[in-house]
């Protein structure tokens, strides 16, 4: 037999084990993924509709590593991202599963509803039909989304989530209209909006971790979907889910979620009151409010070894806690008028102690009537008995819940400079809004001309001008628009920002010939003198190209013949140049020695006149640069150049070098402050100071 036929590959031990190892994933599926994006803690639930209700597979929780989010809102998207990576990691490893399609939430500190009721007519004798009724409500969705914005149109928003209040037909209310005939019905819903930005920040983050958002919802009501399902409706029952950085208020009443709220007092402002009295960090606060300990160790920001009491923490938050009381029932009373029947508090910040006797208090009910969520109150949901659920999962519980139910939000693909993006389309979307999906800043758009370089040149002041900046340019499809420019599904936009023109600049060369810069030194009546062709700046010798800064004092000094020294330093007196008397053409080299023709007493007469000997410009990156402080002004850091003559710039530098100008400015500014206090012209700037011109 032939040996090469007879030869196979054959694949080692270590090779086979390594392939078993990695087992191909499954797709997702119908299995849903709805993802909590809190302001502590990112929560993923893996979860499948079944008959009997809800069924958790999996739950996967991570803490933000810093804080990152605020009042419900994502500040810093990519660290945001990378923490629904590490929770989209982890199911998928233990459930070998290749998870593409999320559901979220979404929260804020600028919520805003609409209730509104829109009439519609009805085709004659023909049968109401669950898709007729599901197209109407889509209808009434996007007419109060048409009218919310002629109300709130300085600002862009997001319809984030809607509840039909009541069904009315030909002036009877219905809770099914399904399967009956008339002429005229009435839809009422309650639409909640949130500023584009909450909701475009969320589906960046949500996009980075290379995940697309299938469906959106508001927190409050995922949590509702969770706690109080349709059947209990009819009860004027109001729900709080109270996170870390908002409590969102849901009302329901007459069988529908009636209003929503949302108040930015939460969970952090416990763990903030313990931070200032105890002089700790978040995270350690955040570890003695939620300490159960009877005596807990902990160390403070100055090194200190410490022990407190949990009766010393409570006694610590308790101002804090009845401030949360106090804004909770505020909220409630806001959206619903009067104290409703029950009031149910869920969310990791429910967990607070004695926070539903303190809200009872505040709503003057019954205590009875308060009830802090635990998993009893999870209805509709299926899982395992080990899997620890409690008060702070009615929110990611409620999203899955929520997947796939109700009127859905489409999803809008737009190519912004290349690249895919997704955005909300239950609402005008213009290339402004655009820009923060794109990581492109509303400054960025904008340019200013090149800084202006001022000099002195042989007495003359001269000032050249910086360049013209490039203006910002906007493309849809290939053709010229504007910021303001609606875009729509599969649009191709293309935004070039703006770039500023370059700064003024100007170098020795641009006025002097170097090559005929030369000095060297002679010897003057016994002292060391320089003579040649040079350059002054700032009183310093340059014989060097070098490049011309703001405010530099420039002259020439001509002194390579003996006349033009003498004449340079005022001397009338003869001489003699090397012994001999000198020629008026003759030239001086380094080395030359020039005395005077007359008695010693002439050379110690001149000694008292003599100027000092010119000290040669040293080549440093501080003096060539002018490196200066660097400080924020209006938000923006930025390092600003020292003055010519080496000394800090001052509070009117700073002014001139935004406005051509500043006299006109500051008259006009309605805030001058340095570091929050009202500024002085004269006043220096140092390094890390806050400027504000407003």
């Amino acid at each position: 037999m032939d040996e090469k036929k007879a030869r196979k590959p054959v694949k080692s031990k270590s090779a086979k084990k390594t392939e078993d190892a990695t087992p191909k994933k499954s797709p997702q599926g119908d299995v849903i993924f709805a993802l909590d994006i809190g302001t502590r803690t990112v929560v993923g639930v893996l979860a499948r509709k079944t008959p009997q209700g809800t069924k958790v597979i999996d739950m996967e929780t991570v803490v933000h590593e810093k804080r990152s989010m605020a009042d419900g809102q994502i500040e810093d998207i990519k660290a945001v991202s990378g923490d629904i990576k590490k929770v989209k990691r982890a199911l998928e490893a233990r459930n070998r599963i290749q998870l593409r399609d999320v559901c979220v939430a979404a929260a804020g500190r600028a919520l805003k509803t609409m209730r509104a009721a829109w009439e519609y007519k009805l085709p004659e004798n023909k049968i109401i039909t669950a898709e007729a009724l599901k197209a109407t409500e889509l209808d009434a969705v996007r007419r109060t989304c048409d009218s919310f914005s002629k109300k709130n149109d300085t600002s862009a928003f997001y319809c984030v989530g809607h509840n039909v209040i009541s069904l009315s037909l030909d002036g009877f209310k219905v809770h099914k209209p399904e399967g009956h005939r008339g002429e005229r019905m009435v839809t009422e819903i309650i639409a909640a909006f949130l500023p584009a930005y909450v909701v475009e920040s969320l589906c960046s983050a949500v996009y980075e971790a290379n995940l697309e958002v299938a469906n959106i919802t508001l927190e409050p009501i995922a949590a509702m979907n969770a706690v109080i399902p349709q059947e209990l409706r009819l009860i004027n029952i109001a729900l709080c889910d109270i996170g870390a950085g908002t409590s969102d208020v849901a009302i329901s009443r007459d069988g529908s979620v009636v209003a929503y709220g949302m108040a930015t007092t939460a969970g952090d402002e416990i763990t903030e009151t313990i931070m200032k009295e105890l002089l700790v960090d978040f995270n350690t606060a955040e570890m003695l409010k939620t300490s159960d300990t009877k005596e807990i160790e902990f160390k403070d920001i100055l090194l200190r070894e410490n022990k407190i009491t949990r009766e010393r923490i409570d006694e610590i938050i308790a101002p804090a806690a009845r401030e949360l009381a106090k804004v909770i029932a505020e909220e409630i009373i806001t959206a619903n008028s009067v104290p409703p029947q029950a009031i149910f508090l869920v969310g990791g910040g429910s967990k607070l102690k004695d926070l539903a006797p303190l809200v009872a208090g505040e709503l003057k009910v019954d205590h009875t009537r308060v009830i802090t969520g635990r998993r009893e109150l999870l209805r509709g949901i299926i899982a395992p008995d080990e899997m620890p659920l409690d008060a702070e999962h009615s929110t990611p519980l409620g999203i899955a819940i929520s997947a796939g139910e109700g009127v859905s939000y489409d999803f809008t693909t737009i190519t912004v400079n290349g690249k895919k993006l997704h955005a909300l389309d239950t609402n005008r979307l213009t290339v402004f809004e655009l820009l923060g999906f794109a990581k492109i800043k509303p400054e960025d758009m904008i340019a200013s001309a090149g800084k202006s370089l001022s000099f002195t040149l042989s007495g003359e002041k001269i000032t050249l001008r910086g360049s013209h900046p490039k203006p910002s340019e906007v493309l849809v499809n290939g053709d010229p628009a504007s910021l303001n420019t609606v875009v729509k599904k599969g649009d191709e936009v293309t935004v070039n920002v703006a770039e500023n023109g370059a700064d003024a600049a100007a170098h020795l060369s641009d006025y002097f010939d170097m090559d005929t810069i030369r000095a060297f030194t002679v010897l003057l009546f016994g002292e060391k003198q320089r003579a040649g062709r040079y350059i002054l700046i700032n009183g310093r010798e340059v014989t060097t190209e070098r490049r011309i800064w703001e405010g530099d004092d420039i002259s020439v000094v001509q002194t390579e013949t003996v006349a033009e020294l003498l004449d340079y330093l005022g001397i009338g007196d003869r001489v003699l140049l090397n012994g001999n008397p000198p020629a008026p053409e003759d030239k001086l080299k380094s080395g030359d020695v020039i005395e005077y023709e007359s008695s010693p007493s002439h050379e110690r007469a001149y000694e008292r006149v003599l100027p000092p000997v010119s000290v040669p410009e040293q080549d440093t990156p501080a003096e060539h640069e002018h490196i200066g402080p660097m400080i924020t002004v209006n938000g923006i850091e930025t390092e600003f150049p020292t003055r010519g003559d080496g000394k800090p710039p001052i509070f009117l530098d700073v002014a001139a070098a935004f406005s051509d100008d500043p006299t006109e400015l500051l008259a006009h500014a309605g805030t001058i402050t340095v570091n929050g206090k009202i500024a002085r012209l004269d006043e220096e700037i140092h390094n890390g100071d806050v400027i504000v011109i407003e």
